[in-house]
């Protein structure tokens, strides 16, 4: 008696072939979904360097709006990239940042502190106290009392 052969496509190797090369494309679609994001990514990133114009503003700007209305310089100057000038009035020992003041005495208490990475540091150690500083950079917070915090992108 003569043993009946299965069709090739019946047989379970077949099969898994089948499933392996399905997976493959698979994979090489989705890999190009990736590429395709990536450069999407690099996009973004290009568009991010290309600062907008800053805001001009000064520190006595900045502490009558937060003085008006805490909630309402939040949403005015949350965020916003700004070109700030204002007077010294203290820098950190461990040159992490420094804080700008207002040239009246009246908002004595509230500052501007602007946080600074190492590239900055052998400016401001020029820095005297009183001194006008005109600081570029994005205001990250802002506090009725703690006032705004700016993270500085160059200092003029």
């Amino acid at each position: 008696m003569e043993k009946i052969k299965k069709p090739f496509y019946k047989k379970w190797w077949v099969w898994l072939i089948v499933i392996i090369i399905i997976g493959g494309i698979a994979a090489a679609s989705g890999g190009n979904d990736s590429k395709t994001t990536g450069s999407n990514t690099n996009n973004s990133q290009t568009q991010t360097q290309q600062k907008p114009e800053p805001i001009a503003v000064t520190t006595d700007t900045l502490f009558k709006a937060l003085d008006d209305n805490a909630l309402s310089a939040s949403d005015t100057y949350k965020g916003k990239y700004v070109k700030l000038t204002g007077i010294l009035s203290n820098i950190d020992s461990d040159g992490k940042y420094f804080s700008l003041g207002s040239s009246s005495d009246k908002y004595m208490f509230d500052t501007v502190l602007c946080n600074i990475d190492k590239e900055q540091l052998d400016k401001v150690k020029t820095f005297k106290k009183k001194q006008s500083v005109t600081v570029i950079g994005t205001i990250t917070n802002v506090g009725e009392v703690m006032g705004y915090t700016l993270e500085v992108e160059s200092i003029k």
